[in-house]
């Protein structure tokens, strides 16, 4: 691989480590060296390491200093008000503060070549989906190690069910972050299947991303697969919406009737958002977890709800407005400091004024596909294929750092910024 294939006159070493850095940053989140007082990820040895060297090449961008000064302002203000603690704002806004230099400065050492990363992060996807069907086949054939990583990585989880009796996650600690964090290549994937392209993936690395999607048996995979299906085939007229609702009915009835995970999370959540009964049964899993967090958020923004209560601030929330304090007589704490959605944390951590934001930084920034030649395809496809994973970490990721979710935002930003600017 030649220096002008890689782009900015890389070379194979720096490429390589270009493409290790980015593997560790982005897929190490299933391994923490320690959980107390707060969980230090394996790629954070990367940030401390890296960060100082990245300083003196790159300064102080002017966005993350005006940032960071009205996140520090609205945190300590409410850290005074005591509706947070300082360790739990300064924890937050450092480690995100961090993480978004830290990318940023990559990226402004390779002139915000946006296309040289997602290419990279497409690799990567590859790479990841090759280690689910793997998984799979070492399940199929009963090779233990195989398929069940917890003697690698202690904050993983081997979960059974789904279609093949495993639901598949790859290095990713649960399925649902397997299927948010591949959601861009499953953008790409689909597109190539749907024109017959090879756009970073050749036919069968595109049917295999599918494949692994699917067998995450995630509900909020699914969903992205869907945008997806209804992107790539500009299906948001009505006719189409109407059968893809035919189609999505069917489906949802063959499930409940089939698949007892799903009629049992289904059961659930009818129990909670219209029967309002707090058994036992709809209250010990992921549907209560969602009810719950909505409950805390919009209890906090009734209080708070320009600016929120500061970054870090969803755990003091979580103690003060959870219903598992009044309703529940068993102990049921989970997405205590995340709060299960990136939205949802929102709410809580930034109020109105910061949801509203990033709303508009991401309508603002979405390329909507009009011209036909090469250059702005692949700006289009990376600008939608980002946009598919920030909706679904909105929905169901609510950790700001988790997965190299600060370098989507900023590749995001950058691809339209450049296609506005002409600058490819």
């Amino acid at each position: 691989m030649s220096s002008s294939v890689l782009n900015n006159n890389l070379s194979k070493k720096e490429y390589f480590f270009l493409q290790l850095i980015l593997l560790i940053t982005i897929f190490s989140s299933s391994f923490v060296f320690f959980k107390y007082p707060f969980e230090f990820y394996f790629h954070y040895l990367v940030f401390i390491v890296l960060t100082p060297i990245l300083f003196f090449k790159v300064g102080i961008p002017k966005f993350l200093f005006y940032s960071a000064f009205a996140f520090l302002i609205i945190g300590l203000v409410n850290v005074s008000l005591l509706n947070n603690s300082i360790f739990n704002f300064v924890k937050i806004f450092l480690g995100l503060i961090v993480s978004i230099y830290f990318f940023y400065s990559l990226l402004y050492l390779k002139n915000f070549n946006v296309k040289l990363y997602f290419k990279i992060y497409c690799k990567l996807c590859l790479i990841v989906s090759f280690i689910g069907l793997a998984q799979v086949i070492s399940f199929l054939i009963n090779f233990k190690y195989g398929f069940d990583y917890t003697w690698i990585f202690n904050k993983w989880g081997f979960i059974k069910g789904g279609i093949v009796g495993i639901r598949v996650n790859s290095i990713l600690a649960e399925p649902s972050q397997l299927g948010i964090v591949l959601s861009p290549a499953l953008f790409v994937s689909v597109r190539n299947l749907i024109r017959r392209k090879t756009l970073y993936f050749k036919r069968w690395q595109s049917l295999l991303i599918v494949f692994i999607v699917i067998l995450t048996t995630s509900t909020i995979a699914y969903f992205g697969l869907l945008l997806v299906i209804l992107i790539n085939t500009k299906s948001f007229k009505l006719r189409y919406i109407l059968i893809g609702l035919i189609i999505s009915i069917f489906g949802f009835f063959l499930a409940y009737r089939n698949v007892n995970e799903f009629k049992l999370r289904v059961d659930a959540a009818k129990g909670l958002w219209i029967e309002e009964n707090f058994d036992i049964a709809n209250t010990n899993n992921s549907s209560f977890v969602l009810y719950n967090n909505l409950h805390i958020a919009k209890q906090n923004l009734l209080r708070h709800p320009l600016f929120g209560t500061g970054l870090g601030s969803h755990e003091f929330a979580f103690k003060n407005f959870s219903l598992t304090k009044k309703l529940l007589n068993y102990r049921f704490e989970f997405n205590v400091k995340d709060g299960n959605s990136l939205l949802i944390r929102l709410c809580t951590e930034t109020g109105l004024i910061g949801v509203i934001l990033i709303i508009l930084f991401c309508v603002r920034n979405l390329i909507i596909e009009k011209e036909k030649n090469e250059k702005f395809e692949i700006k289009y496809v990376i600008s939608n294929a980002i946009f598919i994973l920030i909706v679904l970490s909105l929905l169901r990721q609510g950790n700001y750092m988790l997965n190299g979710l600060p370098l989507m935002f900023l590749m995001y930003f950058y691809n339209n910024h450049q296609n506005q600017n002409q600058y490819y």
